[in-house]
């Protein structure tokens, strides 16, 4: 993984450390404040059911279906599984491989096939002698639903992007860098040698085997994630990082409150349209 720039300070200077949140260190039980400006799970289904409406009724005008069964995807996770390397106590029975969400879609897309996938991304201009918007059907779903956020004063990834500042500026951290040394540290004298906390996840997914689809998780890896956990907590690692880490989105939220607003009362125009297409059908 290669080391993120080194940011600025804040001009506040780097926030106090929650004791609490230091104290129990469990990510899964702390709101991250830049949560509370996007969408919500509910909210991202009610978008993606929109979306469908939208795009299947273009794809049909060409004779052109879904795979059967697609569900609605909702919002992603602000707490990824390998946000602060290995957190999660679950690792300790299946390694450093990410488990698969209950509900996930079985394919990336929901059409399939080079006829429906050319007319679905556009990448073909007519089809059967039919025009084909442009961008195709996925362009045709996306004006639709998700106009609201095409505003030149709305940054569509404004709350990617400040989470992102977040959790580089908790990971500079003069509290939280020594104590990822430690965390080396640990590991090495445990007999593993990586790098920083993520070098694990791509050493162990080159270590399951060719097949894809069935994975091996060896007892060397789960010792090594179960190493890894002990060590984020021996060292207090984990729960240092994860303050500092919601103490810079609190100062975020402070700087960019105004941004955070306007990108959340376009979320808001966009939830509204999708649930009134939904209500037309």
């Amino acid at each position: 993984m290669s080391p993120a720039p080194t940011l600025a300070p804040l001009p506040g200077g780097p926030p106090p450390l929650d004791p609490g949140i230091m104290r129990t260190a469990d990510p899964a039980m702390v709101p991250d404040p830049l949560a509370a400006f996007d969408i919500d799970d509910a909210s991202a289904r009610a978008v993606s059911r929109a979306r469908i409406i939208v795009g299947d009724r273009c794809m049909r005008r060409f004779g052109l279906s879904p795979v059967p069964g697609w569900i609605p995807e909702g919002a992603l996770n602000f707490l990824s599984w390998n946000r602060y390397g290995l957190w999660n106590p679950v690792a300790r029975d299946v390694g450093y491989a990410a488990p698969t969400p209950a509900g996930a879609n079985r394919y990336p897309v929901r059409f399939l096939g080079p006829d429906a996938t050319a007319v679905y991304f556009g990448t073909v201009s007519t089809f059967k002698g039919a025009k084909v918007p442009a961008g195709g059907c996925q362009a045709e779903e996306l004006v639709a639903v998700i106009g609201s956020l095409a505003s030149p004063l709305v940054d569509p990834h404004l709350i990617e992007d400040l989470d992102r500042e977040a959790l580089a500026r908790a990971t500079q951290d003069a509290r939280v860098v020594p104590l990822i040394d430690g965390w080396r540290a640990c590991m090495r004298q445990a007999g593993w040698d990586f790098g920083d906390v993520q070098a694990p996840f791509e050493y162990w997914s080159s270590h399951r085997g060719g097949d894809k689809t069935a994975q091996v998780v060896s007892a060397d890896e789960l010792r090594a994630a179960r190493t890894d956990l002990q060590c984020k907590a021996s060292t207090g690692l984990l729960g240092t990082w994860l303050a500092a880490d919601i103490g810079y989105q609190n100062a975020i939220v402070e700087r960019d409150g105004e941004r955070l607003h306007e990108y959340k009362d376009a979320l808001d125009r966009m939830i509204s349209t999708a649930n009134t297409l939904i209500s037309q059908g």
